[in-house]
């Protein structure tokens, strides 16, 4: 899971800087507020996985706790950002940065499911 979060660091930085590029400051800073929405409740889910990792009786409570405090901390977050920043928010690079750090789990399922075929 640890590795998952250093690939959804690595994106978010490519889609932050690609976004600083082209549209500016702005812009890189609201990709990576998309990012940070889904990569800290990421980082929360792993903690509690890593913390539960010697008790494998509760791996399956914990696996549905973390999604849930995943779903929660995002839309808190999400809603932390748009309140305090909406006036110069820009929605674009900020969905792409939530997105693309929320789809690098896919990405790596994919490699994983195909492995070895």
């Amino acid at each position: 899971m640890t590795k998952i979060l250093g690939w959804q660091l690595a994106a978010l930085a490519v889609v932050s800087v690609l976004s600083g590029l082209i549209e500016g400051w702005t812009a890189f800073w609201s990709a990576a507020a998309g990012g940070i929405c889904y990569l800290i409740p990421s980082a929360v889910t792993v903690l509690i996985l890593k913390f539960l990792k010697p008790y494998p009786e509760l791996a399956g409570k914990g696996f549905i706790i973390g999604e849930f405090l995943k779903i929660a901390l995002s839309v808190v977050i999400m809603l932390f950002v748009f309140v305090l920043w909406h006036e110069k928010l820009n929605f674009i690079p900020f969905l792409l940065g939530l997105l693309i750090v929320s789809h690098v789990v896919f990405l790596a399922f994919l490699r994983v499911q195909r492995y070895g075929k």
